[in-house]
């Protein structure tokens, strides 16, 4: 295939991961999302299982932008997203899933944070929550946060969408898990905070698609069987109501002390491209 770039002094490269099955409708707004970024360093793959939809025509398309792309089966999205990462050769690794999208600029966002700070190890930020029609439902705000509130607290601090790290931070902990299907990134997460270090950057850097064919909205029992399997590895997670009340509070404080929240909260999505 044909690699997107053939790199640019000074900017880290970035891989990028796109698994993907079935998901025609909004694979082309997830692919755009990320070739729209213009960053001059990104080595993107795409890795699809054997979708019997649209997919790969719409694949095809794109391919003399893409660095890697294939279509087989596979035992489901965490096989599909550790092919990717091994093929990756990028200093930044990650994963956008097919139904979701960047955010304008993210990429360049990412590259600023880790040349910012060279002891982050994963850099995560803002989400929004969007419908099948990319209208924004909610804004998600991020927060700093460490490995006991990951555990303990909440799994789901920030949203996966615009999350990456460092790939001396994979040789460290490994890939995700292919025996989870569910809970693969909060696993990763969990494993990364344990052993490195994770910076909130307070940019909008992706969008997460709510719709009806979601996992998450699909399969919430074997959610829930998958956490239990995190509980029993890492600790139980509270689930009381003085704990999760807690800890809201605790976010919300945090979000308060970071004025650029306010800017990514209460004004137009259009004015944070700039």
């Amino acid at each position: 295939m044909v690699s997107a770039s053939s790199g640019s002094p000074g900017l880290p490269k970035i891989s990028l991961v796109t698994p993907s099955f079935n998901h025609a409708k909004f694979l082309p707004r997830t692919i755009q999302s990320v070739l729209s970024q213009r960053y001059p360093n990104l080595e993107y793959i795409v890795i699809d299982g054997g979708s019997s939809d649209d997919s790969v025509d719409i694949i095809r398309r794109f391919a003399p932008s893409l660095a890697h792309w294939v279509s087989e089966r596979d035992s489901g999205q965490s096989e599909a997203i550790n092919k990717g990462l091994e093929y990756a050769t990028g200093d930044i690794v990650g994963w956008l899933n097919s139904d979701d999208t960047l955010a304008p600029k993210a990429l360049w966002r990412i590259a600023e944070a880790y040349q910012r700070w060279p002891d982050a190890d994963l850099v995560y930020g803002h989400t929004c929550l969007i419908d099948t029609d990319d209208k924004v439902i909610k804004r998600l705000v991020a927060v700093p946060t460490n490995a006991r509130e990951l555990i303990r607290y909440s799994r789901n601090i920030w949203s996966q969408p615009g999350t990456t790290w460092r790939r001396r931070l994979q040789e460290k902990i490994g890939l995700l898990d292919q025996n989870l299907h569910y809970a693969m990134d909060h696993d990763f997460w969990i494993r990364a905070a344990l052993a490195g270090n994770l910076r909130c950057i307070p940019y909008h850097l992706a969008n997460l698609r709510n719709h009806p064919a979601t996992k998450s909205n699909l399969f919430t029992d074997r959610f829930r069987q998958e956490q239990q399997l995190l509980d029993a590895q890492y600790g139980v997670e509270y689930h009381d109501s003085i704990h999760r009340i807690a800890f809201k509070m605790i976010k919300i404080a945090r979000a308060l002390s970071t004025p650029r929240n306010y800017w990514y909260y209460f004004t137009s999505l259009d004015d944070h491209s700039g």
